[in-house]
């Protein structure tokens, strides 16, 4: 598959035991330095990190177990699964949450541009309100419109100072990546 908009080497990331069962021909195994640096490269293309254990991921990738497997999705607007969470069913949407400790506000910048209203968010979650931006409730703070915003009226803000050492702990109850 080719990607409208990046290019096909800058894809998700597996984690965990399972990753020694996927083919050669869809991955291979790197450094933690090579996937820091990996993600850096998706981070600065403007792609979206969203990790979590997909069994979708599970089963294209012909691995087991399944809970042994976690996915960074490196997500753009064009090839991500994710996509399409709008129009799936509220039990599966749902399951995809914000990070505690993230929030994303809206700044008095805001002129009603309208450009982060266009396709730029997975969940719909954005909308022009009174020619104003308006995040609603199913924002998951995947940041994208912090980033496609021109007037920098949109932030994420991290609002725990322990949020990456609370992540880092979550992540590791759910698989060991060491």
């Amino acid at each position: 598959m080719n990607c409208e908009h990046y290019p096909i080497n800058l894809g998700c990331l597996f984690l965990g035991e399972a990753v020694l069962g996927i083919n050669p021909q869809l991955g291979r195994l790197v450094t933690e330095e090579e996937a820091l640096a990996h993600l850096k490269k998706c981070e600065e293309s403007r792609l979206i990190h969203m990790i979590g254990r997909n069994k979708l991921d599970a089963q294209w990738l012909g691995v087991k177990p399944g809970e042994k497997l976690l996915s960074i999705c490196n997500c753009d607007p064009c090839c991500c699964l994710w996509r399409i969470i709008p129009i799936i069913t509220p039990k599966i949407s749902r399951k995809i949450k914000k990070m505690t400790g993230v929030d994303v506000k809206l700044t008095d910048r805001c002129n009603g541009c309208g450009i982060c209203t266009k396709g730029c968010c997975f969940l719909d979650a954005i909308h022009l309100i009174n020619k104003k931006a308006f995040i609603t409730k199913e924002c998951r703070g995947c940041g994208r419109c912090v980033n496609i915003c021109p007037n920098k009226a949109i932030e994420l803000i991290i609002n725990d100072a322990r949020y990456v050492e609370k992540s880092i702990k979550k992540i590791s109850e759910v698989i060991d990546i060491t």
